[in-house]
């Protein structure tokens, strides 16, 4: 009878662990790391920033940036192709604005002050 209260607590330790890391696996990933949410230095950046990446479910984005200098338009793929905000799901404006990827997938994000989504300040997510 100890024996098997002794692995019953065993068990639950460890699924109490394991449920413990994968919460705090999380990721934050500042965009464009130091020159944040900003136009880019060349047209492919932010497709270049994601490439070492991995994007899970629980992880953030964080698009650091000046109000009034940026936005932040969470779009569909045809927006994101052709630079339009026809079907927006969501904009953010205030400045350092953070997403959580809470399901896996395709996100699709650009800035849709003047003509920089044009310029190649957009980015898009593939979650795992």
């Amino acid at each position: 009878m100890a024996e098997k209260m002794h692995l019953s607590i065993l068990i639950f330790t460890m699924i109490g662990c394991i449920v413990f890391v994968s919460v705090n696996s999380a990721t934050t990933h500042i965009v464009g790391d130091n020159l944040g949410w900003s136009t880019p230095p060349y047209h492919g950046f932010f497709d270049d920033w994601t490439k070492n990446r991995t994007f899970s479910v629980g992880d953030t984005l964080l698009f650091n940036y000046n109000p009034g200098m940026s936005t932040v338009v969470q779009v569909y793929k045809d927006d994101y192709d052709h630079c339009t905000i026809k079907d927006t799901i969501y904009t953010y404006f205030r400045g350092n604005s953070s997403v959580t990827l809470d399901k896996p997938g395709d996100y699709y994000f650009f800035c849709s002050v003047g003509k920089r989504c044009e310029t190649g300040q957009k980015l898009w997510v593939k979650v795992q």
